[in-house]
């Protein structure tokens, strides 16, 4: 493990290495397919489910779920099996998790990739979804996918230590010069995690799902009847989000709140931001 986070602040790598110590996977078949997930946080409290980025495990969130850990909820966080080629089937697997934790209505907190499942879920699981956070999020982009489809070409027949270099060089492409203890922890759980858990369909499966995603046709009419609450966070300045793309997605979701998170130095992660922190909270906590 040190490998991967020599560079990382001893105060920082500690308070990951508690982390793991404190949470273990709950294991479960659902539909042949086995899933691991983090069930965490009160069970009685508000359940909270989060859904991690293209890393694909749930402790990639971990940082999340130490911070919503400190307020009264019931954290369920989903690692993506590696089997799972589309969004719709993660978000019915994910449904099947919420039924065996007894959950009946959930707030669902997504970033990036996990967005993208994020709005597949609420699409196919409405009746579950009562808050919805989107961040870092754009709706599907259908002329995305012959892009994608170079890459999985690649990824087909290219050895898989140039698969995970690609893979790292992309995940980690916000690196800078001089980057912030929360990224470098990120860099090393990311190479962690490429190199000793990465399979060749794991990484197939990473990019089908995208395609997924981006084949959906959503349209502003199919969540007319859902009577949860939407909110967007954007960061400015990310290129990720073109404006273009916010109003698109912000068509989908009427009567959504909208935040836009200051521009920061690109050296920080979004979570180290006290404005996305706190605009987080007050939607999930006080708008009861």
């Amino acid at each position: 493990m040190n490998k991967y986070y020599r560079k990382v602040p001893k105060e920082k790598l500690e308070q990951f290495t508690r982390f793991r110590q404190e949470h273990s996977l709950v294991q479960a078949e659902i539909n042949g397919v086995e899933w691991g997930y983090f069930s965490a946080g009160d069970p009685t409290a508000r359940p909270v489910l989060i859904l991690p980025g293209a890393l694909s495990t749930a402790e990639s969130a971990w940082r999340m779920i130490i911070l919503l850990e400190q307020e009264e909820f019931h954290l369920i966080c989903p690692s993506y099996p590696a089997q799972i080629d589309t969004m719709g089937a993660l978000a019915d697997g994910i449904a099947a998790i919420l039924a065996r934790e007894g959950i009946q209505a959930v707030y669902v907190v997504g970033g990036a990739y996990g967005s993208m499942l994020a709005q597949v879920f609420t699409h196919r699981h409405p009746e579950l979804v009562t808050r919805l956070v989107l961040t870092h999020a754009y709706p599907p982009v259908g002329n995305r996918a012959r892009g994608v489809s170079t890459t999985l070409r690649l990824f087909r027949m290219a050895p898989m230590l140039l698969v995970k270099r690609i893979l790292r060089l992309q995940m980690t492409g916000r690196l800078t010069a001089n980057p912030s203890p929360e990224l470098l922890i990120i860099a090393g759980q990311i190479q962690e995690t490429l190199d000793t858990k990465l399979t060749r369909q794991g990484a197939l499966n990473i990019f089908l799902r995208m395609v997924d995603f981006d084949q959906q046709a959503f349209t502003p009419a199919d969540l007319a009847r859902w009577s949860g609450n939407t909110l967007l966070i954007f960061e400015e300045e990310d290129p990720t989000t073109p404006e273009a793309l916010r109003n698109e997605l912000q068509s989908l979701y009427p009567g959504a709140i909208v935040h836009m998170v200051s521009s920061k130095s690109r050296e920080k992660a979004i979570l180290e931001s006290g404005e996305y922190i706190q605009v987080l909270k007050e939607f999930l906590i006080q708008m009861d």
